[in-house]
């Protein structure tokens, strides 16, 4: 569909508005980074790594925290106008 990877709530009620997973994907392969690489640097299973980027797995907060560190990436809210 139009939406697909688009307003994912997780059961945190947390709203990602991209598929983080492909975000991971495309920065391993600008770095030329292997999955492989990517395990050594968080400490997680090579396996894991596999599953959770081929979306087998769900992802936990820290588990993404990690990945996301090793990579130098930061998930930042959006902007918006509405003020409080």
């Amino acid at each position: 569909g139009e939406n697909e990877g688009l307003d994912v709530i997780t059961r945190y009620g947390i709203i990602l508005c991209v598929d983080i997973r492909q975000i991971i994907l495309d920065e391993l392969d600008r770095r030329d980074m292997t999955q492989l690489r990517l395990s050594q640097l968080t400490g997680i299973l090579p396996h894991r790594i596999s599953e959770y980027l081929s979306g087998q797995r769900d992802v936990y907060a820290e588990t993404l925290r990690k990945m996301l560190e090793a990579l130098q990436l930061e998930i930042r809210p959006k902007r918006t106008r509405k003020g409080r």
